[in-house]
């Protein structure tokens, strides 16, 4: 019995990553849906926000899901890529490989941070300063009701265990290849 093909989405998260054993531990933030998020924040940052017909409730809200999205996968690529390096450097490092604690732990910092951020006035305030540096004008509204978002955590979770199955299957063929 042939191996059902994989769908669209994960023909193209297979062809971004650059194959079953890509050479950069970076697959997470290359999912099309990760990328969708980031296109939404930086249209909707970029180009909605500052439009003055944009409802305000709806492209805080894209903000949010997107971010939320994002995030996660974001930050355990980028750990990844500086275990990788560090490695190439000759340092002793851990599995550059996106782990289910990693990606556990981003999850439960983003989600920390950002109910922080949408409960506390001057969490906000810090951190829409940091932020407006790398998109001008930025603002971060601290608003409870924004609290609602945090189930897109979900989809970032559904993006890493895509990965790690993408990271195990290349694990299995490369040790059949060996043995």
């Amino acid at each position: 019995m042939r191996a059902a093909r994989p769908g669209p989405v994960a023909r193209l998260h297979l062809a971004l990553r650059g194959g079953v054993a890509p050479r950069l531990p970076i697959g997470e933030a290359l999912h099309p849906v990760a990328l969708a998020a980031a296109a939404v924040l930086v249209v909707n940052d970029w180009v909605l926000k500052p439009w003055p017909a944009a409802p305000r409730w709806l492209t805080g809200k894209l903000s949010d899901v997107a971010g939320l999205v994002f995030a996660p996968v974001a930050l355990t690529a980028a750990i990844g890529l500086a275990l990788w390096t560090a490695g190439r450097l000759g340092a002793r490092v851990g599995d550059p490989w996106l782990t289910r604690r990693r990606l556990a732990i981003a999850i439960a910092l983003t989600g920390a941070v950002f109910t922080v951020i949408k409960l506390s006035p001057e969490a906000a305030a810090r951190f829409g300063t940091a932020w407006a540096r790398i998109v001008p004008n930025a603002q971060v509204v601290p608003d409870p009701l924004d609290l609602v978002a945090l189930p897109a955590l979900a989809v970032a979770w559904w993006i890493g265990a895509r990965e790690r199955a993408w990271i195990d299957a290349g694990r299995a063929a490369q040790a059949a290849r060996t043995s």
